[in-house]
């Protein structure tokens, strides 16, 4: 009785303020039924609600000229290290990112992601990219290459009216980091997040859960991004294993863990963006009670893809023929639909990266 009254105790006080880290294991700890799980999930949707009102934010995702990830050898979670299935082995022509810009504003997005690998050229691409979004569109644009971003590149993207640039680092523990990310560093990544910060600029970040990492280090890793006083986003990623991946023996994450981590999340950042991602769309209803707020949408797969059939049978949409190699998929109606069931207002026109 003494750690029930704890539990619902800590929740109580949560309303009001921000979890402490230890608070934060507790309940990570505490919350291994079904109640238990229903009172945080609950909380976080409060929370949310009270800080950032009933609005769930939708941005469009729109597929990168960046030439491919160039990481070696490629992270062990990732669909580039199979040879059984890759989600994008074709390079868009800035015709078609011009393209893709213009269906996603017609739609009447104002915000949209450009994004890609890091293919070493530090940045260069996300330039590229933004520029051509801007000169046909008056699209927001946030930009999320990974590590791969120079101080230089950082500043330029601001002039250019950026206003968030995404940076992740999946763990923060460095063993953990170095096993499921060999070709990667845990430290450049820390680095180019300060940069992005530093200059002003809002951060958007990301955990990863299901890859044997402990309670403690999730815990760690939420606490460790309030030292980021431009934090705008945190998503939270459930992995999933990929055929011929050298996670592919790993178990994938489970929806109520994911759910678990999205509400002390929250808790923890009563006032950032908090979105899901890593192909768990089917889970957004799930998501919204566990206290998210943003997600960013659309599928832009090639057209002769196997990875798009295996989209397609959850989120049918009108599908829009770009150039020879691509396909637009409007779920959009999907979304709007399960976002209204939940009693939230999709807002596409308030994307809040313009700087």
């Amino acid at each position: 009785m003494e750690f029930e009254m704890k539990f619902d105790e800590i929740l109580d006080e949560a309303k009001e303020r921000e979890i402490t880290k230890e608070e934060a294991l507790f309940l990570f700890e505490s919350a291994n039924e079904l109640v238990k799980i229903s009172q945080l999930l609950s909380t976080a949707s409060y929370v949310r609600d009270k800080n950032l009102g009933r609005v769930f934010k939708l941005d469009a995702f729109i597929l990168s000229s960046n030439n491919g990830c160039k990481t070696n050898p490629p992270c062990g979670y990732c669909g580039q290290s199979s040879q059984k299935f890759k989600f994008f082995t074709k390079v868009a022509t800035p015709e078609e990112v011009t393209e893709f810009a213009k269906i996603a504003e017609q739609l009447g997005f104002k915000g949209v992601q450009c994004g890609g690998g890091c293919s070493g050229y530090k940045g260069a691409e996300a330039v590229k990219d933004t520029k051509i979004v801007k000169e046909s569109t008056n699209l927001d644009v946030f930009v999320n290459y990974g590590a791969d971003m120079s101080e230089e590149n950082i500043l330029e993207l601001k002039q250019l009216g950026v206003g968030r640039i995404g940076c992740s680092f999946e763990t923060i523990n460095e063993d953990l980091f170095k096993k499921i990310k060999p070709g990667d560093s845990l430290h450049e990544r820390k680095k180019v997040a300060q940069l992005i910060d530093k200059h002003g600029v809002k951060l958007a970040t990301g955990i990863m859960i299901g890859i044997a990492e402990s309670y403690i280090d999730r815990v760690n890793h939420i606490f460790y991004l309030k030292n980021f006083k431009n934090l705008s986003t945190i998503y939270i990623s459930g992995f999933f294993p990929i055929p011929g991946t050298p996670m592919e023996g790993y178990t994938a994450a489970t929806p109520i863990e994911i759910a678990k981590t999205m509400a002390i999340t929250r808790l923890a950042h009563p006032y950032a963006d908090l979105d899901g991602s890593f192909g768990r769309d089917d889970h957004l209803q799930l998501w919204i009670m566990a206290g998210t707020n943003r997600r960013i949408i659309h599928g832009i797969f090639e057209s002769k893809n196997k990875i798009a059939s295996a989209f397609t049978k959850h989120f049918y949409g009108e599908q829009t023929q770009i150039g020879e190699d691509f396909i637009f998929i409007n779920t959009l109606p999907i979304y709007a639909n399960m976002i209204k069931e939940m009693g939230l207002k999709p807002d596409l026109n308030q994307s809040g990266d313009k700087k």
